[in-house]
């Protein structure tokens, strides 16, 4: 799969989510996402551009964020290749459900992959027939907009991503507003100045 996204610092989440709303998307879950990112064994992810990350998923809304286990977290193993353009945060993506989170923190470390910064975000998610947009609180970094569909194939990116741009206008922005720095990269650079 190609993850085709977009993500922009944005100063009103709830302007935003009503832009969103009037635009046809629909309201989706209100969530708490750990982000845990490992550094490679054989080579350093930041260097390469790719990503490992275990994430812990947990419902802040009462509803279950796995379907037939209420109350449980989520929990995801997600390797991300190096971007695929200089204008997105477009990348292959594989992605597979973990259920013991510790057994699979042990796993990692056991193989030498090197924990970095943890990202903890509060997840509103909105989402259209193609589309997902998620408004993020982040902590130490703030509100941002992520805008994302997923494609079978690289052939597709280009064409999720015009209608990416064109959900982007209706929110006042352009693609020159968004970042391809990943909310990992922005935190490494601010504790890095600490």
């Amino acid at each position: 799969m190609v993850e085709v996204e977009v993500k922009l610092k944005i100063d009103s989440d709830e302007l935003i989510e009503k832009k969103l709303l009037e635009a046809g998307f629909k309201k989706g879950q209100t969530l708490q996402e750990t982000d845990y990112y490992y550094n490679g064994v054989d080579r350093d992810f930041k260097e390469s551009g790719e990503a490992l990350r275990l994430r812990l998923t947990e419902s802040l809304d009462g509803s279950a964020v796995v379907a037939d286990r209420p109350g449980e977290p989520l929990i995801q193993m997600t390797y991300k290749g190096p971007k695929l353009d200089n204008v997105s945060m477009s990348r292959v993506e594989h992605q597979v459900n973990i259920d013991d989170f510790e057994t699979m923190q042990s796993i990692l470390s056991s193989l030498g992959y090197r924990p970095v910064v943890p990202v903890i975000k509060l997840r509103r998610e909105l989402y259209s027939e193609e589309m997902a947009a998620c408004i993020d609180k982040v902590d130490g970094l703030g509100d941002y907009l992520e805008l994302e569909i997923m494609v079978d194939n690289e052939s597709q990116r280009e064409e999720a991503l015009n209608r990416i741009t064109k959900v982007l206008s209706h929110l006042g922005y352009s693609i020159s507003d968004t970042t391809t720095t990943s909310y990992l990269s922005m935190l490494e650079k601010i504790q890095g100045a600490v």
